[in-house]
């Protein structure tokens, strides 16, 4: 009986003592982790802009040969962005059930096509980002949905706290809340890596400010669409003179901005942001130097860091011109050892597929010059 008890204390301690290694926070992000960040793309329309309130669109957006196809033209992950308001309770916090099985469906199906998942809460009420009471339901919301995700593979789930956080004039909060986010999903999820921005909607500018959080497991992102007269011309959402441009060249130069110069007679401040776009050289350099503050932040604070978005507005802008943007863009951060999610892969200013015959196709400009087949 003494021995028969004293196998079992044994067995118990060794049980105990694995159960508390494998929950045991990681002190870095594993390097298989940061190599599937390598090469990826946003999935903007399933769960943000759903077109159909239906089982049917949930469960069949992106079936199990687009993600195959996805992962077969080069692509080692998406991120996958999912509105507050389709996932979450707005009042109390509490994960919507139903959706959440649809959610979890679209991970393992990517997953099985080799595809590691960035969870994206992406938030775009910036209201609810400053409201104290959404704050505290957005907290428990994170600490449940962490643990109803906690089963997923934490070698190919990520979770991203929140999209582009900007705090305007209320920076501090975000610090706080950052960490409060990052607590709450580490306490249901001990081994998934976590993703974290800066304020000024999620840029170089905000990261910078950023101090890093004590959790090792962590990767920082920034989003980038430098130069804005470039990647946003004729945008006719946005509230800037770019909405006239047109035939924005890149690289830039005074000399190729010349001849549209005289086509902006009428709008004298696009006039002058064109000029002084051509002034400031844009090409490949100019990118890595405008991510430089970026890579000298990551390398002091020693940590990883990940471009979440980028992409270009095509309806004015030329291929060629497009093409060469995204190759020295892309360039830069391979260059930089910098993972990234190209915006987006079912909507414009990247990849921008369309179904043609019930199969996906890509806009080949960008996903060629990408590095994707």
């Amino acid at each position: 009986m003494k021995r028969v008890l004293t196998i079992i204390i044994f067995s118990s301690v060794i049980f105990f003592n694995i159960h508390c290694f494998a929950a045991a926070p990681l002190e870095s992000v594993p390097q298989g982790r940061i190599d599937r960040l390598a090469k990826g793309a946003n999935v903007c329309r399933w769960f943000r802009f759903p077109a159909k309130d239906t089982e049917a669109f949930y469960t069949n957006y992106i079936s199990d040969s687009e993600a195959a196809f996805m992962r077969g033209m080069g692509l080692t992950h998406v991120r996958l962005c999912v509105a507050p308001k389709f996932i979450m309770d707005q009042s109390t916090g509490d994960v919507l059930v139903e959706h959440a099985k649809y959610l979890e469906t679209a991970i393992r199906r990517f997953q099985r096509a080799g595809l590691l998942v960035v969870v994206d809460i992406h938030n775009e009420n910036r209201k609810n980002e400053l409201n104290p009471a959404w704050q505290e339901a957005f907290v428990r919301f994170w600490k449940s949905l962490a643990k109803r995700l906690s089963t997923c593979d934490p070698e190919m789930t990520v979770f991203e706290i929140i999209n582009e956080p900007v705090f305007d004039k209320n920076e501090s909060q975000w610090t706080t809340l950052n960490a409060r986010l990052a607590a709450a999903i580490r306490e249901s999820a001990p081994r998934h890596t976590i993703i974290t921005s800066g304020v000024e909607w999620g840029g170089i500018g905000g990261l910078v400010k950023m101090k890093p959080l004590a959790d090792k497991n962590i990767v920082y992102s920034f989003h980038c669409y430098d130069p804005f007269p470039f990647t946003h011309q004729g945008a006719e959402w946005t509230e800037t003179e770019v909405v006239h441009l047109r035939g924005v060249p890149y690289p830039s130069s005074p000399e190729a901005v010349a001849p549209l110069l005289a086509g902006l007679e009428a709008h004298p401040k696009a006039k002058a942001m064109l000029a002084d776009y051509g002034k400031a050289r844009w090409n490949k350099e100019k990118i890595a130097a405008s991510f430089k503050k970026a890579i000298d932040w990551g390398k002091a604070n020693g940590v990883p860091l990940y471009c979440g978005e980028f992409g270009v507005y095509p309806k004015n802008a030329k291929p060629e011109h497009r093409a060469a943007w995204f190759r020295d863009f892309g360039q830069v951060l391979q260059e930089n050892h910098i993972g990234w999610a190209v915006w987006g892969w079912d909507e414009g200013f990247g990849l921008n597929r369309e179904m043609a015959d019930g199969k996906p196709v890509v806009d080949s400009t960008v996903a060629k010059a990408l590095g994707l087949e």
